[in-house]
């Protein structure tokens, strides 16, 4: 299928980014910060400054790139940024991981947990870089990376009702019936319940509120059902992902940093969780690799699929302006066709029933916990007034992608790291906004870093292998 010739704007753009100083560091930076900050608990505010502050960082990325300049000490600092990123990713993994076979901190586990971080070292090119057919040790790592998640998913069930939304969703689907005029039991205590869905949603123990995703994750959990748990569909979103991250690298630090894809510090409670952000964040990255690999049948239907899976990629619409060289007018057509062709059906069925259910977490309670600017100043300060709870995230989103639609680079890498911060400006504005929000924004700067091509990738492989490693 030809959707038409690409523009040769393609290349112009593809040569601006590959001789331009390659602001990664402040992308990996981001990651790093947004990570750190939303696992586990802390401060509000000072998790909140730390957003802010990545940012920021985030946006002179993009809006000023030439200010990171190249040398040693950039490059150090890269190095020094993967590593703690896949370091830290894999022994809160590998520690997490060895509680399906051993106690945590016993023998056993210690043992398990040192034997996963190392073979993930290896596959990271971290360690053993000098053994021959290095390639086979990532494909290995991530098998034995999902051998040992199956085993832990099968140990231990969710509690919560993201999976009780995609596993009754998936069965109504099945049965033909509406997933968005569905109730789901309710699984929380009643104050609970109050907290999370507000007064009047839950009625006779069920939630009265439908599914509250668009369908493309209504889709994609359909193979978790069938194996038994729909978190074995983020597992393999979360597997897609880094192996398309390994495809974008460009060189030893791409790869290295591809092992995040299902070993970062949010992984596990991600998956274990079963949040559908995981999904969202494979979407982008194969969105991006079909770019740079100027494929346009693939960019048409990722792009289709993307829009049909978070109702917030809506304010990411603008930034398109960025790859309009890749969006020809046939790709573009054929993408919002496709998300249409999804979205449309349901909505027919019962138009009211399927916007009170996609759109219940934006008029729920004001979430007293959430990683928010705007709850943090509420919660503090009594301000601002209940009356511009819907419009702060709209608004700030559309001011961010406009300044980065006239400003940004136009290039895929640009594009992804964009939608990553207007989707981080939109859930700092927010009055629910968890770390699942945020998994979105880090994989997101994740991408973008590993995609954003650097004088180093364009090295001879004699000057590359001088880069520092753990061991050799």
């Amino acid at each position: 299928m030809n959707l038409g010739p690409l523009p040769q704007v393609i290349y112009a753009a593809a040569k601006r980014e590959t001789s331009a100083n390659s602001p990664r560091v402040l992308l990996m930076f981001s990651a790093l910060m947004i990570m750190m900050s939303t696992v586990g608990h802390g401060n509000s505010f000072v998790r909140v400054a730390v957003l802010i502050v990545a940012g920021l960082a985030t946006g002179v990325a993009l809006l000023h790139p030439m200010a990171v300049r190249e040398g040693v000490g950039k490059r150090r600092a890269e190095w020094a940024l993967v590593i703690s990123l896949v370091e830290g990713g894999l022994i809160l993994t590998g520690g997490t991981l060895a509680q399906a076979f051993a106690n945590l901190g016993s023998p056993l586990w210690l043992v398990v947990m040192v034997a996963y971080v190392t073979l993930g070292l290896a596959a990271a090119v971290l360690i053993f870089r000098k053994l021959p057919h290095m390639r086979w040790v990532f494909a290995l790592f991530l098998l034995v990376h999902t051998a040992m998640a199956v085993a832990l998913l099968r140990s231990s069930p969710a509690h919560i009702d993201t999976q009780v939304y995609l596993h009754d969703g998936a069965v109504a689907l099945f049965h033909g019936h509406n997933p968005y005029g569905m109730t789901v039991p309710n699984i929380y205590t009643p104050h609970q319940a109050t907290l999370f869905y507000g007064p009047g949603v839950v009625v006779n123990g069920r939630v009265n509120a439908g599914f509250p995703y668009l369908p493309v994750p209504l889709f994609a959990a359909t193979p978790g059902i069938l194996l038994g748990d729909v978190r074995y569909s983020q597992l393999i979103a979360m597997v897609v992902t880094a192996v398309v991250l390994r495809r974008l690298a460009s060189d030893r630090i791409g790869r290295a940093a591809a092992v995040l894809g299902v070993a970062s510090l949010t992984a596990m409670p991600m998956l274990t969780g079963g949040w559908t952000e995981a999904t969202s964040v494979a979407l982008l990255a194969c969105l991006v690799l079909a770019l740079q690999r100027c494929r346009p049948v693939f960019v048409a239907v990722l792009l289709g699929l993307l829009l049909a899976s978070k109702q917030y990629f809506v304010v990411v619409i603008p930034l398109f302006w960025l790859i309009r060289g890749w969006l020809t007018r046939r790709v573009l057509l054929i993408g919002l066709g496709l998300a249409a062709a999804i979205i449309l059906p349901f909505f027919l069925v019962d138009p009211g029933t399927f916007w009170k259910a996609i759109t219940s977490s934006q008029v729920g309670p004001l979430r007293a916990d959430s990683i928010s600017l705007l709850v943090s100043s509420v919660n503090t300060y009594s301000w601002p007034p209940p009356w511009t709870y819907g419009l702060l995230p709209l608004l700030g989103a559309a001011i961010t992608a406009i300044a980065l639609t006239l400003r940004a680079p136009r290039t895929p890498s640009a594009f992804v790291a964009a939608a990553g911060l207007t989707l981080l400006v939109a859930i700092l504005l927010s009055r629910q906004a968890f770390m699942n929000y945020y998994f979105l924004v880090s994989g997101a700067f994740l991408i973008a870093a590993i995609s954003w091509p650097t004088q180093q990738a364009l090295a001879p492989p004699e000057q590359e292998s001088k880069d520092p490693v753990l061991y050799t």
